[in-house]
């Protein structure tokens, strides 16, 4: 049963588990659209939350292909939801295919973004999830690594100013936003940046100085950048 009684309806829930059951997804769609629309909604959470759960992770990207490319404004949402609470694997090949179904919607993608950077553990699986979204300019990406205070994001965004550090007033406005957000680890980060970048500019007081040794395999090393980061 769905988290909420609101979105739970044992008739939706028996027909949809029959063909789900069945691997069909077509007649899924076509039992979607004979539906109310508040019928519809409570299909959607049900479907996000519990029934699609125990698919196998390419049946699952497959469905979850399948309901976005006939309703994303409908589903995607929903379907991210239920992926992050299987846990998302970046290197799923149905993963692949759902992303290269979705990248070239704008609106897709930012949501799809939002949604999973959060989740990713590893710089390399931030950025595989750009890559495989189609997010490759450097000032894009830069734009969505600011929105997620993660370590694995924070060493991205580092090795993506990197590639722009000719742009001062990009990595100013950087630290800046980031000095704005106020917790100690967006103060630390503005800290790493300023002091990475030579942002004389910055005003500030940081009671934590990058080490020289520290700064020397900041972006080579993700462990010393995380120690950098934490300290």
């Amino acid at each position: 049963m769905a988290s909420t009684d609101k979105h739970y309806n044992p008739a939706i829930e028996a027909c949809l588990r029959g063909l789900i059951a069945s691997r069909d997804w077509a007649g899924v769609l076509r039992y979607l659209a004979t539906l109310s629309h508040s019928s519809f909604r409570t299909a959607g959470y049900m479907l996000g939350e519990t029934l699609m759960q125990p698919l196998s992770d390419t049946d699952f990207w497959s469905f979850a292909e399948a309901l976005v490319r006939s309703n994303s404004k409908a589903f995607l949402v929903t379907l991210l939801k239920g992926a992050i609470l299987r846990g998302v694997d970046v290197d799923s090949a149905g993963f692949a295919s759902f992303c290269a179904a979705i990248r070239e919607g704008e609106t897709d993608v930012r949501k799809t973004l939002l949604l999973l950077l959060p989740q990713m553990r590893s710089p390399q699986s931030v950025s595989a999830l750009f890559s495989l979204l189609g997010v490759a300019d450097a000032e894009r990406r830069v734009s969505f690594l600011l929105r997620v205070p993660t370590p694995a994001a924070s060493f991205v965004l580092l090795l993506t100013l990197r590639s722009l550090d000719h742009n001062r007033q990009l990595l100013l406005r950087t630290v800046a936003y980031l000095m704005k957000r106020g917790d100690d680890r967006s103060f630390n980060l503005a800290s790493l940046l300023k002091t990475y970048f030579g942002l004389e500019e910055v005003r500030g007081t940081f009671s934590r100085p990058v080490e020289p040794y520290q700064l020397a395999r900041l972006d080579s090393s993700y462990e010393a950048f995380c120690e950098a980061l934490n300290r």
